[in-house]
């Protein structure tokens, strides 16, 4: 039987080690960042992507972790094409957020190590996906937020919050 890449997202949120191995890897590129002592200049300017002029790509991992850390504060995207988890300049989902909110810094000194950065972690988080039988998607941000509450909703879920253990 073949299930859906929402329902194995959900099965995998719900695997202790899935959860243990992504903040393993996020703590693993905090510390990778803060090592180059960047500078956040414009306080959640990024986060309006489409002001900003740019998109935020996330792996079926980062969303699978990011929904098991954020289902109970789903928020869907708006039509500003801002992330919906940045409010006043802050982000309200700072322990799960993807891996280019955490490496992006529009520091000009930021630009020279950033490409080869998110590229080694980006290696990790196929990884990730392979070890736990997760199909690798690269997808836009928003896209995928609004990608997997629509496949709730088609499911007959009003809320993407709600995690069913037997399916969607």
């Amino acid at each position: 039987m073949t299930i859906s890449l929402t329902e194995s997202i959900l099965q995998a949120g719900r695997r202790p080690d899935f959860v243990d191995r992504m903040k393993g890897f996020y703590a693993s590129v905090d510390e990778s960042v803060a090592g180059h002592r960047p500078t956040c200049w414009n306080h959640g300017v990024c986060c309006k992507f489409e002001s900003f002029g740019h998109k935020l790509f996330v792996t079926s991992a980062e969303l699978a972790y990011f929904h098991h850390g954020r289902r109970d504060d789903w928020r869907s995207p708006t039509e500003d094409r801002a992330c919906p988890y940045q409010i006043d300049g802050l982000c309200t989902a700072r322990e799960h957020r993807p891996l280019g909110c955490r490496i992006f810094f529009c520091d000009p000194a930021a630009q020279a190590w950033q490409p080869d950065e998110y590229e080694s972690h980006l290696k990790t988080l196929k990884g990730i996906c392979l070890e736990f039988g997760l199909e690798y998607r690269y997808q836009e941000w928003l896209s995928a937020l609004q990608s997997l509450e629509a496949e709730f909703r088609a499911n007959g879920h009003l809320d993407p919050r709600i995690d069913v253990e037997a399916g969607l």
